[in-house]
């Protein structure tokens, strides 16, 4: 089952990250989602089938924090990153 990262984007929107099986052979979704959240933002990993795939209105999404809950974790530094998780 394939899972996404979402975040806030810049215009406050909803950002969708799908890590691609290479990245997955080498990091945790975890740990991508740590790098490439925004640093402070909160991300959360859904199963990809929670996402609708009707992306008309993509642009006029939300995230619902209430429906999703607590997040999965929060984005942080790239150096920061790079120090604990790089291999």
């Amino acid at each position: 089952m394939a899972q996404l990262i979402l975040h806030k984007n810049d215009t406050g929107g909803v950002a969708v990250c799908s890590p691609t099986p290479e990245a997955l052979e080498t990091y945790t979704i975890i740990e991508i989602a740590l790098k490439d959240t925004p640093t402070r933002e909160p991300f959360w990993i859904v199963n990809e089938e929670e996402v609708s795939n009707d992306h008309t209105f993509f642009n006029a999404w939300e995230l619902d924090v209430e429906a999703l809950g607590e997040p999965t974790g929060i984005g942080i530094d790239y150096e920061d990153w790079a120090q604990e998780y790089q291999k």
